[in-house]
């Protein structure tokens, strides 16, 4: 596979990026470890690290299609969960609300 300039060059990109992202997710888990929420932001940080993993790997290695849909797929699981939490959470703070926070 012949990679082009652009896609070099967007390597180092991608870490410095990545590398931010998943810091601030830490620093917000850090946060937000004890509020409703905390799970969710631990997993978004997972998110983001794989992600950027994924994408880096696109880019500079010729690896076996199967080892980056593997790849994909785990990814695309933890959003999934992440985002299936984030809604188990927005429930069951809409029904405390509801009823006034008695369980």
């Amino acid at each position: 596979m012949i990679h082009s300039v652009v896609q070099m060059l967007s390597i180092p990109l991608v870490i410095i990026a990545s590398t931010g992202a998943g810091i601030f997710a830490l620093l917000s888990w850090s946060i937000f470890r004890n509020s409703p929420f905390g799970t969710a932001v631990a997993l978004l940080s997972v998110g983001l690290v794989v992600l950027a993993v994924y994408h880096v790997m696109l880019f500079a290695t010729d690896l076996d299609p199967m080892a980056l849909h593997v790849l994909r797929s785990g990814a695309n699981t933890v959003i999934a969960i992440f985002l299936g939490l984030l809604a188990l959470r927005h429930r069951q703070l809409r029904q405390d609300r509801l009823t006034g926070g008695k369980p």
